[in-house]
Protein backbone atom coordinates (compact mmCIF):
# COMPACT_ATOMS: atom_id res chain seq x y z
CA UNK A 1 0.00 0.00 0.00
CA UNK A 2 0.60 3.73 0.09
CA UNK A 3 2.57 3.63 3.33
CA UNK A 4 4.02 7.02 3.19
CA UNK A 5 1.44 9.01 2.43
CA UNK A 6 -0.46 10.87 4.73
CA UNK A 7 -3.64 12.58 3.09
CA UNK A 8 -5.93 15.43 5.37
CA UNK A 9 -7.91 16.89 2.91
CA UNK A 10 -9.72 15.37 -0.12
CA UNK A 11 -8.95 18.30 -2.50
CA UNK A 12 -5.17 17.96 -2.63
CA UNK A 13 -4.79 21.47 -1.37
CA UNK A 14 -2.02 22.34 1.11
CA UNK A 15 -1.70 21.04 4.52
CA UNK A 16 1.54 20.87 6.49
CA UNK A 17 0.51 17.38 7.28
CA UNK A 18 -0.15 16.15 4.07
CA UNK A 19 2.64 14.28 2.37
CA UNK A 20 3.63 11.71 -0.15
CA UNK A 21 6.38 10.48 -2.01
CA UNK A 22 6.72 9.32 -5.92
CA UNK A 23 7.06 5.66 -5.37
CA UNK A 24 3.06 5.91 -3.61
CA UNK A 25 2.02 8.41 -6.05
CA UNK A 26 3.15 5.37 -8.54
CA UNK A 27 1.31 2.62 -6.83
CA UNK A 28 -1.97 5.06 -6.83
CA UNK A 29 -1.26 5.45 -10.41
CA UNK A 30 -1.24 1.91 -11.27
CA UNK A 31 -4.21 1.54 -9.30
CA UNK A 32 -6.41 4.30 -11.48
CA UNK A 33 -5.47 2.93 -14.44
CA UNK A 34 -6.27 -0.59 -13.80
CA UNK A 35 -9.59 0.21 -12.10
CA UNK A 36 -10.79 2.86 -14.12
CA UNK A 37 -9.97 2.71 -17.82
CA UNK A 38 -13.06 4.25 -18.61
CA UNK A 39 -11.75 7.88 -17.97
CA UNK A 40 -8.61 7.03 -19.93
CA UNK A 41 -9.75 9.82 -22.95
CA UNK A 42 -10.35 12.29 -20.18
CA UNK A 43 -6.35 11.88 -18.57
CA UNK A 44 -4.86 12.54 -22.30
CA UNK A 45 -7.30 15.77 -23.58
CA UNK A 46 -5.06 18.43 -24.70
CA UNK A 47 -7.67 20.91 -24.33
CA UNK A 48 -11.62 21.29 -24.05
CA UNK A 49 -14.02 24.05 -24.65
CA UNK A 50 -16.61 25.47 -22.49
CA UNK A 51 -18.82 27.41 -24.47
CA UNK A 52 -16.62 30.26 -25.73
CA UNK A 53 -13.88 29.43 -23.53
CA UNK A 54 -10.72 27.19 -24.94
CA UNK A 55 -9.07 25.45 -21.32
CA UNK A 56 -5.58 24.21 -21.75
CA UNK A 57 -3.81 21.18 -20.05
CA UNK A 58 -0.85 21.79 -18.00
CA UNK A 59 0.70 18.77 -19.09
CA UNK A 60 2.62 20.15 -22.14
CA UNK A 61 3.74 16.61 -22.80
CA UNK A 62 0.52 15.72 -24.17
CA UNK A 63 1.36 17.57 -27.08
CA UNK A 64 5.39 17.29 -27.13
CA UNK A 65 6.21 13.96 -26.22
CA UNK A 66 5.64 10.92 -28.31
CA UNK A 67 2.75 8.47 -27.19
CA UNK A 68 2.06 10.66 -23.85
CA UNK A 69 -1.44 10.04 -22.59
CA UNK A 70 -1.91 11.09 -19.42
CA UNK A 71 -2.11 11.92 -16.36
CA UNK A 72 -2.17 14.61 -13.88
CA UNK A 73 -0.21 17.74 -13.18
CA UNK A 74 0.23 19.38 -9.29
CA UNK A 75 1.34 22.19 -7.91
CA UNK A 76 1.81 23.85 -4.65
CA UNK A 77 4.77 26.70 -3.16
CA UNK A 78 6.18 23.89 -1.05
CA UNK A 79 6.20 20.74 -3.12
CA UNK A 80 7.06 22.61 -6.62
CA UNK A 81 5.80 21.39 -10.04
CA UNK A 82 4.89 17.85 -10.17
CA UNK A 83 3.27 15.54 -12.42
CA UNK A 84 2.29 12.11 -13.01
CA UNK A 85 3.20 11.06 -16.79
CA UNK A 86 1.69 8.01 -18.95
CA UNK A 87 2.80 7.33 -22.16
CA UNK A 88 2.21 3.97 -24.67
CA UNK A 89 4.19 2.94 -27.34
CA UNK A 90 3.98 -0.15 -29.20
CA UNK A 91 2.02 -1.40 -26.65
CA UNK A 92 3.87 -0.86 -23.58
CA UNK A 93 2.88 2.04 -21.10
CA UNK A 94 4.74 3.55 -18.85
CA UNK A 95 4.55 5.78 -15.55
CA UNK A 96 7.31 8.77 -14.66
CA UNK A 97 6.75 10.65 -11.39
CA UNK A 98 8.31 14.05 -11.03
CA UNK A 99 8.02 16.02 -8.10
CA UNK A 100 9.73 19.66 -6.48
CA UNK A 101 10.89 21.03 -9.71
CA UNK A 102 11.26 24.54 -9.80
CA UNK A 103 9.27 25.25 -13.12
CA UNK A 104 7.23 23.70 -15.38
CA UNK A 105 9.77 23.67 -18.10
CA UNK A 106 12.10 21.92 -15.94
CA UNK A 107 9.43 19.79 -14.82
CA UNK A 108 8.43 18.90 -18.52
CA UNK A 109 11.84 17.95 -19.27
CA UNK A 110 12.99 15.74 -16.65
CA UNK A 111 9.60 13.54 -17.12
CA UNK A 112 10.09 13.20 -21.12
CA UNK A 113 14.06 11.97 -20.18
CA UNK A 114 12.87 9.55 -17.65
CA UNK A 115 10.03 8.26 -20.36
CA UNK A 116 12.35 7.88 -22.92
CA UNK A 117 14.97 6.20 -20.75
CA UNK A 118 12.35 4.15 -19.83
CA UNK A 119 11.32 2.86 -23.55
CA UNK A 120 15.16 2.57 -24.67
CA UNK A 121 16.10 0.28 -21.71
CA UNK A 122 12.44 -1.75 -21.73
CA UNK A 123 13.35 -3.93 -24.42
CA UNK A 124 16.44 -5.73 -22.04
CA UNK A 125 13.84 -6.27 -19.40
CA UNK A 126 13.62 -9.86 -20.99
CA UNK A 127 17.65 -10.10 -20.37
CA UNK A 128 18.15 -7.99 -17.18
CA UNK A 129 14.80 -8.41 -15.72
CA UNK A 130 12.86 -5.59 -14.90
CA UNK A 131 11.42 -5.11 -10.96
CA UNK A 132 8.03 -4.43 -9.28
CA UNK A 133 7.33 -0.67 -7.59
CA UNK A 134 7.11 -2.87 -4.50
CA UNK A 135 10.68 -4.65 -4.91
CA UNK A 136 12.54 -1.58 -6.08
CA UNK A 137 14.99 -1.15 -3.26
CA UNK A 138 14.55 2.22 -1.38
CA UNK A 139 17.73 4.50 -0.11
CA UNK A 140 18.04 4.60 3.55
CA UNK A 141 18.54 8.72 3.15
CA UNK A 142 15.00 9.06 1.37
CA UNK A 143 13.41 7.28 4.64
CA UNK A 144 11.14 9.81 6.50
CA UNK A 145 12.66 12.84 5.02
CA UNK A 146 10.16 15.72 4.45
CA UNK A 147 11.30 18.83 2.65
CA UNK A 148 10.00 22.11 1.11
CA UNK A 149 11.40 23.49 -2.63
CA UNK A 150 9.59 26.79 -1.51
CA UNK A 151 12.75 29.04 -2.31
CA UNK A 152 13.70 27.49 -5.83
CA UNK A 153 10.10 27.96 -7.00
CA UNK A 154 10.11 30.02 -9.97
CA UNK A 155 6.22 31.77 -9.72
CA UNK A 156 4.79 34.48 -9.08
CA UNK A 157 3.37 32.84 -5.49
CA UNK A 158 5.85 32.05 -4.01
CA UNK A 159 9.86 32.62 -2.35
CA UNK A 160 11.23 35.91 -2.63
CA UNK A 161 9.42 37.07 -5.23
CA UNK A 162 6.09 37.38 -3.67
CA UNK A 163 7.85 39.16 -0.69
CA UNK A 164 9.28 41.57 -2.55
CA UNK A 165 5.76 42.41 -4.45
CA UNK A 166 3.83 42.48 -0.95
CA UNK A 167 6.85 45.38 -0.19
CA UNK A 168 6.01 47.62 -3.31
CA UNK A 169 2.30 47.29 -2.61
CA UNK A 170 3.34 48.69 1.15
CA UNK A 171 5.16 51.29 -0.20
CA UNK A 172 2.79 52.43 -2.20
CA UNK A 173 -0.05 52.45 0.35
CA UNK A 174 2.26 54.49 2.18
CA UNK A 175 2.75 57.18 -0.48
CA UNK A 176 -0.76 57.25 -0.99
CA UNK A 177 -1.47 57.97 2.69
CA UNK A 178 1.05 60.89 2.81
CA UNK A 179 -0.24 62.60 -0.47
CA UNK A 180 -3.60 62.28 1.50
CA UNK A 181 -2.71 63.50 4.61
CA UNK A 182 -0.80 66.41 2.95
CA UNK A 183 -3.75 67.30 0.98
CA UNK A 184 -5.57 67.56 3.99
CA UNK A 185 -3.45 69.58 5.89
CA UNK A 186 -2.27 72.23 2.42
CA UNK A 187 -5.91 72.04 1.02
CA UNK A 188 -4.65 72.23 -2.20
CA UNK A 189 -2.41 69.86 -5.14
CA UNK A 190 0.78 68.17 -3.85
CA UNK A 191 3.48 67.10 -6.00
CA UNK A 192 4.39 63.43 -6.19
CA UNK A 193 7.99 64.93 -5.18
CA UNK A 194 6.59 67.06 -1.97
CA UNK A 195 4.33 63.51 -1.31
CA UNK A 196 8.15 61.79 -1.10
CA UNK A 197 9.50 60.76 2.19
CA UNK A 198 12.49 62.90 3.14
CA UNK A 199 15.26 61.08 2.09
CA UNK A 200 18.15 60.47 5.26
CA UNK A 201 20.98 62.97 5.69
CA UNK A 202 24.08 61.15 5.75
CA UNK A 203 26.14 62.33 8.32
CA UNK A 204 28.77 64.72 8.04
CA UNK A 205 32.65 63.88 9.59
CA UNK A 206 33.46 66.33 11.48
CA UNK A 207 36.32 68.75 10.53
CA UNK A 208 39.82 70.17 12.11
CA UNK A 209 39.61 73.79 12.13
CA UNK A 210 43.58 75.17 11.80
Amino acid sequence: GMTRTHFVNPNGLPAPEQVTTARDLAKLSRAIMREYPQYAPLWSMADMRIGRIKLRTHNRLLKTYEGADGLKTGFTCDSGYNVIATASREGRKLVAIVLGEPSGAQRNLRTANLLEHGFQYAPWDSVLGSKTIDAMPMAPETKSVVTTVRNTVVGFECGRRRARVVAKSQQKRQKAAQVKALKSAGGGAVSSAAAAPAAPVAPVAPTKSN
